[in-house]
């Protein structure tokens, strides 16, 4: 045994703290879409005030369309591209985890610029 196999850090060690990160990043990630996927939508429509003519984008059929599906449809997809990242042992995973926040991000960024 050699000074440089004494100071290497045990292998279970390693794998622990990466599959506790892991686990903690995809419970982040579940967190984040479910709270998207039901208090989005719902948190625009309650505020859109439209009354007889108005012509905001949340007040036409197409705004709140957008408004139900965006959330509706990227928080699933999300959630799942992100818990794939986060199992695969392939290089772009971790990027897959960080495409599926920013996928997150921009639903919130799109749904609350209809709004007013």
């Amino acid at each position: 045994m050699t000074s440089a196999d004494t100071h290497q850090a045990p292998e279970g060690a390693s794998s622990a703290g990466t599959a506790f990160l892991k686990l903690l990043g995809g419970v982040a990630l579940w967190l984040f879409a479910a709270f998207t996927f039901t208090t989005l939508p719902i948190s625009v429509m309650a505020s859109d005030g439209c009354t007889t003519g108005d012509t905001g984008m949340i007040c036409t059929v197409a705004g709140q369309n957008a408004v139900f599906w965006t959330p509706g449809l990227a928080s699933p997809a999300a959630a799942l591209l992100g818990t794939w990242g986060l199992a695969s042992r392939r290089e772009n995973g971790p990027m897959a985890w960080m495409t599926a926040l920013m996928m997150l991000m921009a639903t919130w960024f799109v749904v609350l610029s209809i709004a007013r």
